[in-house]
């Protein structure tokens, strides 16, 4: 239990016993020790869930103590209140290394995905910073702030959760990432951002619009595939299009580009595209 001595500051309650002192630690500390044990043994280290961690010690020093423990140690910095029913742990130096993915993953509902601007940024596909994680689950789950960056949950069919990275928390690859840019501006990417996305990886990576085509047959969204293949067109020419032209779909109504733009613009009569967004001046910038 090194890792939570460091925290344990000397605060004692002591009396008299047969010409001797007993010592005992404060129930604070007892209480940040055993936080440290059960967030490491549920997995999730420095992340705490007082209301499943600490079931068996409210048993034992009665809930109001531990609700007077836990709101001392935040007022003293010796733990960090998220959001009702999540804190975060300093480490054994007093520093918070974990981030707002992070705590994701250690409290979302699986499977969960990481998506939009976010994850475009984390495959450095834009230079701009996102201080919102959107995250798909299959659940409802409260939101929380931390440090400033704000974690948005959008639940959705699991089904529907696919497509991450194999390490860390579940970000989605650049192809998921790219198809939830298009689809809806609530998932937080701006039209210029998705474009400019799509400009650096096709230059970066020659398979990369094979696996973006790919991965738009699994998302199976007309709408979006004709928004992709209008995309991909301008960036890379008619035969990298070639793949997306089977995924458009019979209805012959236009989708906007911009889903939720503006109701008007030039149709595109190839892609079936209500042309409802600048696609390039931003991008040129």
């Amino acid at each position: 239990m090194a890792f939570a001595v460091v925290h344990i500051v000397a605060t004692v309650c002591c009396y008299t016993t047969q010409g001797g002192y007993t010592m005992y630690v404060a129930i604070d500390d007892r209480i940040l020790v055993e936080l440290h044990r059960a967030a490491r043994l549920a997995g999730r280290p420095g992340v705490v869930v007082p209301s499943e961690d600490l079931r068996a010690t409210k048993q034992q020093s009665g809930d109001q103590r531990v609700r007077n423990a836990l709101r001392r140690l935040v007022s003293s910095g010796r733990a960090i209140s998220v959001r009702q029913d999540l804190l975060v742990l300093p480490d054994e130096t007093g520093l918070v290394r974990l981030g707002v993915a992070e705590i994701i993953d250690a409290v979302a509902p699986t499977p969960y995905l990481i998506t939009g601007a976010r994850a475009l940024e984390a495959h450095h596909l834009t230079d701009q910073h996102s201080f919102s994680l959107v995250t798909f689950v299959p659940r409802r789950t409260r939101e929380f702030t931390f440090r400033g960056e704000k974690a948005v949950f959008v639940t959705t069919r699991t089904a529907r959760i696919w497509g991450w990275v194999d390490e860390g928390p579940q970000v989605a690859v650049p192809e998921r990432a790219l198809l939830d840019a298009v689809a809806s501006a609530h998932n937080g990417v701006p039209l210029w951002m998705a474009v400019a996305a799509l400009h650096t990886a096709t230059q970066r990576d020659a398979g990369f619009i094979n696996r973006l085509a790919a991965a738009a047959t699994r998302y199976d969204s007309a709408a979006v595939s004709r928004r992709l293949g209008l995309l991909v067109e301008s960036a890379c020419g008619s035969e990298a299009a070639a793949p997306f032209r089977g995924l458009i779909g019979k209805s012959r109504t236009p989708v906007l580009l911009r889903a939720g733009g503006v109701l008007r613009g030039e149709v595109d009569p190839t892609w079936r595209v209500v042309v409802n967004a600048s696609t390039q001046k931003e991008y040129e910038h």
